[in-house]
């Protein structure tokens, strides 16, 4: 027997009292492990919007740097992983995750507002170091989910002979995971409870699996009272955090509310409606009762009655107008 199929043959350092149970809530992190992911992502992309707009250089440094701290945890856990084959410090690394998944909204309110702040005052540097900021909040909640796959394999492979089927397997089951983590919150968590309340239901997620996980590989209750505490913790975090994900740059916010598509904010400003969307520096449509004219585009809806010369505005009642050009 060779030393690599003799190391891979020594068992985990947990005392496993039911493989089966073991086996199935290392599947269970795994698939939670690729949901979340990909699921934190896709959230960071709509905590953005309201603050930098969602252009291609947004989903350049997004997607770059959550492969960046995928790589890193996925070299990093390996190494750990092989060190010390742990399924309890694999699920407090999970748990750890969780906590810090739960925090971004905490930490990034402060943070995108003083961007704002910034942005305002013609501080560029200020302003792109912000975001630098807010794209380093989601290092280590990703960095910490990238330990999962090799640790997983780590803790299944048995042989040699049977490694590439493991991998493969569990790979796959992340996989899996990270595609419905591509779903779910742009197509259901955020349009139903919002960006703030998607990144604490995605840690209260990881908090629940790894604490279940610790329970049924050992029962011990100092290991779920932490998981536990950490959760409570959070949930008293989220009746803190402010409910306005966007202060309006103008007037007084009337009305907030998140689509499958944008950030929604309804502005009043003296006897003003606005309707703002996503990053709110172009105003979709507005409202004032004391006047028909605005000033801005929304007054070539206005002056369409006068293209026809021989009728006047009373006359026209109906109008579909297609383009401006």
């Amino acid at each position: 027997m060779t030393s690599t199929s003799a190391a891979l043959d020594r068992p985990p350092a947990d005392i496993v009292r039911n493989p089966r149970l073991f086996n199935a809530m290392l599947l269970v992190i795994v698939f939670v492990g690729g949901v979340c992911s990909v699921a934190i992502e896709l959230s960071a992309a709509r905590l953005l919007g309201p603050f930098f707009g969602t252009s291609d250089i947004i989903w350049a440094n997004l997607i770059g740097l959550t492969l960046l701290y995928l790589s890193v945890g996925y070299f990093v856990g390996g190494k750990i992983a092989d060190r010390w084959p742990s399924a309890t410090l694999l699920y407090v690394f999970t748990a750890l995750a969780g906590f810090a998944t739960g925090l971004i909204p905490l930490i990034a309110h402060p943070i995108l507002e003083g961007s704002l702040i910034a942005f305002e005052h013609l501080a560029v540097g200020a302003f792109y170091g912000s975001l630098v900021g807010v794209l380093l909040l989601f290092a280590i909640p990703v960095t910490m989910l990238g330990f999962v796959s090799p640790f997983a394999i780590r803790l299944r492979v048995s042989s040699v002979s049977s490694a590439g089927n493991t991998a493969g397997s569990l790979y796959a089951l992340s996989t899996v995971g990270s595609i419905l983590g591509s779903f779910l919150p742009v197509l259901i968590l955020i349009p139903t409870i919002g960006t703030y309340q998607t990144f604490y239901a995605l840690s209260i997620t990881l908090l629940v699996a790894s604490a279940l996980a610790l329970f049924a590989l050992h029962a011990r209750v100092h290991a779920v009272g932490a998981v536990a505490l950490a959760l409570i913790v959070l949930l008293a975090a989220r009746f803190w955090t402010s409910t306005i994900v966007r202060p309006p740059q103008i007037g007084t916010l009337i009305y907030q509310t998140e689509s499958q598509y944008n950030y929604i904010q309804v502005v009043k400003q003296g006897n003003t409606t606005m309707l703002m969307l996503d990053d709110g520096h172009a105003v979709h449509s507005i409202y004032n009762p004391m006047t028909e004219i605005t000033g801005g585009p929304w007054d070539y809806f206005m002056v369409a009655p006068f293209f026809n010369p021989n009728e006047t505005p009373r006359d026209v009642h109906n109008v579909a107008l297609i383009g401006l050009a």
